[in-house]
């Protein structure tokens, strides 16, 4: 059953609501910390990187919470396909169980998790930041971005826009209340302070498009985005 049939959203109207996400998440120690990219349809993998500079400061991911393996570079498979879906249908606990990619058997949506650590023998306090990179077709009017910090949730969107009557859209009770972009490029920006040596932070990031959104409308059809998780130490920032 379509999503619009469910939600009984009139403005959605597309039988196969069909859209690419392309994701980078990079994160920067100094130059570059991390790369993941996702892509989408016929476009690679969903891939991890730590560059030499990272690795001699003692900063490391991993799939995996007990860091057996840490490694330089990791990556998924990417999405091919993905339709309008809504935050109610995610599968958190399972993504934030899983190691690395999660693949949802009924939905297509970006769900990554990871784990940040520290192997150094200094306490250093790391910024991140998530930042749009190209856009397609409008498709960031409609997205969202939950990235889970530690078990925290904090779903981002892009600043909703008063319909012809002043109002702004309504959404579900049981959807969490999202904090605006920062601006047309900048989804999110956070710190977080004395990431102490052996400390391991985990994350999760979904994306997805949301149909009760009134902006998920058939102009967005066929629609990319790409995007960046940046990490920087020493108050240095991606641009």
């Amino acid at each position: 059953m379509r999503l619009s049939k469910v939600l009984g959203f009139r403005r959605i109207r597309t039988r196969n609501r069909i859209f690419t996400l392309g994701i980078i998440i990079t994160g920067m120690l100094s130059i570059a910390f991390a790369v993941i990219t996702f892509y989408g349809q016929e476009a690679g993998n969903f891939v991890i990187s730590v560059d030499s500079l990272a690795q001699n400061r003692g900063i490391t991911l991993s799939t995996e919470p007990n860091f057996r393996a840490p490694s330089p570079r990791l990556m998924t498979d990417p999405i091919s396909e993905a339709r309008d879906m809504t935050y109610s249908w995610l599968k958190i606990e399972e993504v934030e169980e899983t190691y690395g990619n999660y693949v949802d058997i009924d939905y297509e949506y970006v769900a990554y998790t990871f784990y940040l650590m520290n192997q150094g023998t200094e306490s250093i306090d790391i910024s991140y930041h998530i930042r749009i990179t190209d856009i397609y077709n409008g498709l960031d009017s409609g997205i969202r971005v939950l990235v889970i910090e530690d078990g925290v949730q904090t779903m981002y969107q892009k600043p909703d826009e008063l319909d012809e009557f002043g109002n702004l859209p309504t959404y579900p009770e049981n959807m969490p209340a999202a904090t605006d972009f920062l601006s047309d490029s900048i989804v999110m920006r956070k710190l977080f302070t004395n990431f102490k040596p052996d400390e391991v932070k985990k994350f999760s990031v979904i994306v997805w498009l949301e149909g009760y959104d009134p902006d998920t409308v058939d102009d967005i059809l066929g629609g990319m985005i790409k995007m960046q998780m940046n990490f920087s130490i020493n108050n240095i920032q991606g641009n």
